[in-house]
C-alpha cells in the first residue's frame, strides 16, 4: 500500500522564531546641547592685541595627549595672506572680550612679542609664545635649629 503525501502548504509549518539574542543594552550614543551662545568654534577667529590691533586668525590648535589645549596657531601679520607666518600662542595668554561675544580672541601680548616670535613649523619642536609667568613656588623653610 502507497501511501500519498499531501504537498505541505506555508500555513501547515509556521516559520521557526528566530533566534533569540542574548540581552544586551541597547546602545545608545550620549549626546550634550550646547547652548550656541556659550560655545563658539575657535578656527578662522581673529585674534586682537588688547590696543585692538589684528593680530591674525586662528588657523589651528595644539593639544597634548591629554587632550589638553595648550596653544593656538596664530597666522600673523602680512596682508591679504601676504607675507603671513604661523606662531604658537600659549592658550593661557588668549580670551575673549569681556564685554562682548565670542567673535574674536584677545592676546595679552604686545604686536612687538608676536613679530619676534618663532615660526610653527608641523613636526618640529613647538616655540609657544607668551606663556603667562607661572607663580614662583615657595622655598621650603629652613629647619629651625
Amino acid at each position: 500500500m502507497v501511501l500519498a503525501s499531501a504537498p505541505l502548504r506555508a500555513q501547515d509549518n509556521p516559520p521557526e522564531p528566530a533566534p533569540q539574542k542574548p540581552d544586551t543594552p541597547a546602545l545608545e550614543t550620549p549626546a550634550t546641547v550646547i547652548d550656541g551662545t556659550a560655545a563658539a568654534a575657535l578656527l578662522g577667529k581673529p585674534v586682537q592685541s588688547l590696543k585692538a590691533e589684528d593680530l591674525g586668525r586662528v588657523v589651528d590648535v595644539i593639544t597634548d595627549r591629554n587632550g589638553v589645549l595648550r596653544a593656538a596657531v596664530v597666522d600673523f601679520g602680512g596682508f591679504l595672506g601676504v607675507g603671513t607666518r604661523k606662531i604658537a600662542v600659549d592658550w593661557r595668554a588668549l580670551h575673549f572680550p569681556e564685554n562682548g561675544g565670542m567673535d574674536r580672541l584677545i592676546a595679552e601680548l604686545p604686536r612687538d612679542k608676536l613679530r619676534t616670535a618663532p615660526i610653527y613649523k608641523e613636526g618640529e619642536p613647538i616655540v609657544v609664545i607668551g606663556a603667562p609667568a607661572q607663580p614662583a613656588e615657595a622655598a621650603p623653610a629652613a629647619p629651625k635649629p
